[in-house]
């Protein structure tokens, strides 16, 4: 990000950083606005990614506000189409993956946490629409319906039989 934000003041380019709604870590509101500053903590087993991608963005905004740079920030949610990688470790692929398979839908926990999920279209079309814009504070890009990772996992089983 560093490098990136040094090519882009040397050129004078608007910067995209694709961030995460991993920034929220353990949201305690759902769905999470913009403007919440998440639960995370900064010590636990995914803390490198979600404070790597904080980090980030602080110094997008550092860039953006001490240097005069155009930055944008999309913070990107479950995002499945075509091409995806189906050992990439997401919910997703691995749900579609084990039920091809024949295999038990692993499900951590009890289900019930949510996820929302968006089509890979949608998602090009927000970054562009963010990159054309002149909206410059953070982005949620994703869908606002949420669902159960254990309703999702009865979808994928009812599609894949």
């Amino acid at each position: 990000t560093l490098n990136m934000l040094g090519l882009a003041k040397r050129v004078k380019a608007r910067m995209l950083l694709t961030s995460t709604s991993e920034v929220y870590g353990d949201p305690e509101v759902h769905p999470q606005k913009e403007t919440y500053w998440g639960n995370v903590n900064p010590i636990g087993p995914r803390a490198c990614y979600d404070e790597g991608k904080r980090v980030a963005e602080t110094m997008m905004y550092a860039y953006e506000s001490q240097l005069d740079m155009e930055v944008r920030v999309a913070r990107i949610f479950n995002t499945f189409g075509p091409r995806m990688h189906p050992n990439d470790g997401r919910v997703v692929s691995n749900f579609i993956i084990q039920a091809l398979q024949g295999k038990d839908i692993t499900i951590y926990g009890t289900g019930a946490q949510t996820r929302s999920f968006q089509y890979v279209d949608d998602l090009v079309e927000g970054l562009i629409r963010l990159m054309n814009g002149n909206y410059s504070q953070p982005v949620n890009l994703g869908n606002p319906d949420e669902y159960t990772v254990k309703d999702f996992a009865n979808l994928i089983l009812e599609i894949t039989q």
